[in-house]
């Protein structure tokens, strides 16, 4: 009895692990390959990407990475929490939408985004956001809701407030500098409202999605299910009959002799 439990646990374990690895890596390891940008006082569209065959991930430094952070692309496609640790360029939540006279030049920025699930409307392996870098009190970033990204809608839609790495960063990408506005929070004019703003992250938050769970759950179940089937119909050793000396008894005699 020990030697099956300990046969189905390891197995279980064993079958945990792989699920977990085989759905897990690939949704954390897709990143953005290029990003291009246009708006006011760009003759062309500026863009940046990395070398063909690698993706952009967080926290890796090259300008498309930095871009994205500071954007907060990697909270849009994978939710607030993204490892353990919140790097201070990331940007935060606005509880309400700013109005509209304290934008300031609007300007577009798409991603290209290997692999995400195209919504009615939405380009393949594209996710767009706004970009307000001269916005009163910081750059200011907006993603249209009703995107996809892997198999499933953004985690984080709305309005988002950058840090002043994104202007610097725009500004070295070619986006032309200027003064931000001042603020204007008693204008009338605003933007569309914001979707409700997503739960703000809290550290060490590795919480699994249910589809996640629910995959993990049944693969084990199927392991433990097959493998107690497995042991009831393995053929055991034929009993000594009444009778007779047991083999082993009779061989060890026939030996002696």
């Amino acid at each position: 009895m020990p030697r099956r439990f300990i046969a189905l646990t390891s197995l279980a374990a064993f079958a945990a692990i792989a699920v977990m690895a085989a759905l897990a890596t690939p949704a954390l390891a897709k990143g953005t390959t290029q990003a291009s940008i246009t708006g006011p006082g760009l003759a062309h569209p500026v863009t940046t990407s990395v070398a063909a065959g690698s993706e952009a991930l967080p926290g890796q430094g090259d300008a498309l990475s930095s871009l994205a952070d500071q954007t907060g692309l990697f909270t849009v496609l994978f939710g607030p929490s993204i490892g353990d640790v919140r790097m201070p360029d990331m940007p935060s939540q606005l509880r309400t939408p700013p109005a509209a006279a304290t934008l300031g030049p609007k300007y577009t920025v798409t991603y290209t985004v290997p692999g995400i699930t195209p919504a009615p409307g939405q380009a393949r392996d594209q996710i767009r956001q706004y970009l307000y870098p001269r916005a009163a009190g910081g750059p200011v970033i907006y993603t249209l809701p009703g995107q996809q990204g892997f198999g499933q809608p953004l985690q984080a839609t709305g309005w988002l407030r950058g840090t002043p790495q994104l202007t610097a960063t725009l500004t070295r990408l070619g986006i032309p500098a200027g003064a931000s506005l001042p603020s204007a929070a008693s204008s009338a004019a605003s933007v569309p409202a914001a979707p409700a703003p997503a739960a703000a992250p809290r550290p060490n938050d590795t919480t699994a999605p249910a589809w996640l769970i629910a995959t993990i759950a049944s693969t084990v179940a199927i392991v433990i299910a097959g493998t107690a089937l497995w042991l009831r119909r393995r053929p055991r050793p034929a009993p000594d009959r009444p009778g007779q000396p047991p083999r082993r008894r009779a061989a060890s005699r026939g030996a002696n002799q």
